[in-house]
């Protein structure tokens, strides 16, 4: 090797060498100086930790201010997780035999994740007075356990029967601690993983307002850990309280009402099984038809929300959820869907006044007309269809005849084959042969019923804004073929004379919602106006209904929609509907004995569900029948649905009928008095 070549290579390795220094060199004056702000930044907050102190939550009261959601304190025993191992298994053994817990479940809790290093861990709540007085006495036996008081839910306002339910349950629902996916939600709204917030109800729908800012307290510790100061402490601010348009006099009326007729339905034996009725579940809507104020939301079976306040036992949510106990859980006002039955009627008379299928000329039998009030019909117990030998039989309840019937008795005594006959109508005079069968516009004649259903509400969600809330069925040919997929049956392609007279009577496919057919009948009350639920009236500043409440806003009536009611045919479907009420022979008739006629108008309803379901009571009211526009008042519409409660006006109607006498001015209403079953 020559000097020259070694002399190439020595340069070389020293420009290597001398650029990896200089990049070394760089790199430490970039962590050192460049970037010493985030490094500082990152130290300051390695230094500081944040402990957050939940905030008082709002109260819910009811249109009255009466209180029906408020917050208690209750002495909560809590274990500080900074200890020493030895101190822990001290603390954890002496708490467990003293509280009657397992000691295993104590440690547990003290590692949950979802609290803070630097926060007390609470393992005991409502201790009582002698197990604080122990604690006090014996700091020895229990490092790092102390007692505070914390505020919790309390519901004032409580059930006669069971374990003594709060009223309105489903209403108001419940909080819990937040999970993973509502925390992701809500990151940024400032929850922290161990914050509580509204899972249902009103809980949940007014969140934002009743939750309030916690407290945080900044706290400085050093390299280690350990707590060294306080560095700051941000005050709370109290969650705004929620005032109702809910009475709670009415709601708690609707929910022991409810429970005295399914209770007494039980007594009562099916007609076609010999079975007692097992009246399994039921829901109650007042709703006030000129402003869509929802008076009273009641749903059975009920549940004890106050069990949730301090976290429930997963066996006791697991019963709660358990179909074998009747879904308690489930706000079947909202939630449950169930076959109109005869409460459907108002409808589909609406639309046939509207409409006009053609009938017979009784004058001239060789001529068709229009129909309208003036028809009249034979009701001999039952109607059959179809081609000789193969005729269908559609028959009223118990196959009662009711003789010759026109618009108003029809309702009155609700004879199923007098609408069986108007479903027939549509078909014969619109959807007979093709193409009409095969049609699935839904604005040719033949689906008249439909239109009026869905302008009505039906086949979608009334907007009230609590968690679930069914949509509802209406069905036309469109569903009628997505339910048949695949079936090779012709028939199931096409809209049969069948499916027509079935909706006719709020049978075979139709499901709607207690509140729907509430809403409904309240836009057929009111001339058309259908109303967004409105739940809550005013939002109000925390405590402030304790005295004088301060208004933080208003939240207003929300007309949703008109419907574009012809009035003169509305005045043609009333007569039948207070006919219920107080005819001799309307089926609501000996419920609301003792009520002036034409105070109430309504309409019974029993729908037969499938096969091994009992039929489902119904009753829809609306009291007073008629407001004068001049006079401007409440108009109540009292809705009742009972799950294999049997006949509507001997079960719901008698129910409702409670309702009202509450509505008027009683808050300490007479017994539910159902009746034995009767053809309806």
């Amino acid at each position: 090797m020559t000097d020259a070549n070694s002399r190439v290579r020595l340069t070389v390795v020293g420009v290597v060498v001398f650029a990896l220094f200089g990049a070394l060199f760089a790199r430490l004056w970039f962590l050192q100086v460049g970037n010493s702000t985030s490094y500082a930044a990152q130290t300051e907050q390695s230094r500081i930790r944040t402990i957050r102190e939940p905030a008082i939550r709002g109260a819910i009261v009811d249109r009255n201010g009466q209180v029906m959601v408020q917050n208690t304190l209750t002495d909560t025993i809590t274990v500080d997780r900074n200890i020493t191992e030895e101190e822990r298994a001290i603390t954890v053994r002496n708490l467990a035999d003293l509280l009657g817990k397992d000691a295993k479940q104590i440690d547990t809790e003290l590692d949950n994740p979802g609290y803070s290093v630097y926060e007390p861990v609470p393992v005991a709540k409502d201790a009582t007075f002698e197990t604080l007085v122990y604690l006090r006495e014996h700091p020895e036996l229990f490092p790092g356990v102390s007692a505070d008081r914390r505020s919790v839910r309390e519901y004032p306002e409580r059930l006669t029967f069971d374990d003594r339910p709060p009223v309105g349950a489903h209403l108001v629902g419940y909080v819990g601690s937040i999970n993973k996916s509502e925390y992701k939600i809500q990151r940024r709204a400032g929850y922290s993983q161990i914050d509580l917030i509204g899972k249902d109800g009103i809980e949940q729908l007014f969140e934002s307002e009743l939750r309030g800012k916690p407290r945080e307290r900044k706290l400085e510790v050093d390299s280690r850990g350990r707590l060294v100061g306080q560095a700051e402490v941000v005050a709370p601010e109290a969650g705004h309280d929620v005032e109702l348009t809910i009475d709670l006099d009415v709601q708690r009326v609707a929910e022991e009402s409810l429970r005295q007729g399914m209770d007494q339905a039980r007594n009562y034996f099916d007609r076609l099984t010999g079975e007692r009725y097992k009246a399994t579940g039921g829901a109650v809507v007042v709703i006030d038809a000129q402003n869509g104020d929802v008076v009273a939301l009641a749903s059975a079976p009920t549940f004890n929300i106050a069990n949730f306040t301090n976290g429930i036992p997963i066996q006791d949510f697991n019963l709660l959820t358990d179909p074998a106990n009747n879904l308690p859980l489930i706000d079947r006002a909202v939630q449950g869907l169930y076959a109109p039955g005869s409460t459907f009627k108002p409808f589909s008379l609406y639309s046939a006044l509207r409409d006009k299928p053609q009938v017979p000329d009784p004058e001239n039998p060789d001529q068709m007309k229009d129909f309208d009030e003036s028809f009249t019909f034979y009701d001999r117990g039952f109607i059959e269809f179809g081609a000789s030998g193969q005729e269908q039989t559609f028959q009223n309840a118990g196959k009662q005849p009711n003789g010759i019937v026109d618009i108003t008795k029809a309702m009155t005594v609700s004879s199923d084959v007098f609408w069986y006959n108007i479903g027939l109508l549509y078909w014969r005079t619109w959807g007979r042969g093709e193409p009409a069968q095969s049609s699935t516009n839904l604005a040719d004649p033949q689906y008249g019923m439909q239109r009026t259903a869905r302008a009505f509400g039906f086949a979608r969600p009334t907007g009230i804004g609590l968690q679930g809330e069914a949509r509802g069925r209406i069905p036309d040919l469109t569903f009628k073929r997505e339910v048949n997929a695949g079936n090779p049956d012709g028939s199931s392609q096409v809209w049969l004379p069948g499916d027509g007279m079935n909706l006719a009577v709020g049978q075979g496919d139709v499901l709607v919602t207690p509140l729907q057919l509430a809403s409904a009948y309240g836009a057929l009350a009111n001339g058309g106006t259908i109303y967004t639920p409105r739940l809550a009236k005013r939002v109000l500043e925390g405590g402030s209904t304790l005295g004088e409440p301060r208004v933080v806003r208003e939240l207003p009536v929300q007309p949703a929609r008109e419907v574009a009611l012809d009035q003169s045919v509305v005045d043609k479907i009333f007569p039948g509907l207070e006919g219920v009420i107080c005819s001799t022979e309307g089926t609501a008739n000996a419920a609301f004995d003792g009520y002036e006629c034409g105070s109430v108008m309504g309409k019974t309803g029993t729908a037969e569900i499938s096969a091994g379901k009992q039929d489902t009571a119904l009753f829809v009211g609306v009291m007073p029948a008629r407001v004068d526009p001049e006079k401007p008042q409440p108009q109540y519409v009292v809705a009742v649905v009972v799950e294999q409660g049997g006949f509507g006006g001997s079960v719901a109607a008698p129910i409702a009928r409670r309702v009202f006498d509450a509505l008027r001015g009683d808050p300490n209403p007479p017994p539910v008095k159902t009746y034995r079953p009767n053809i309806d």
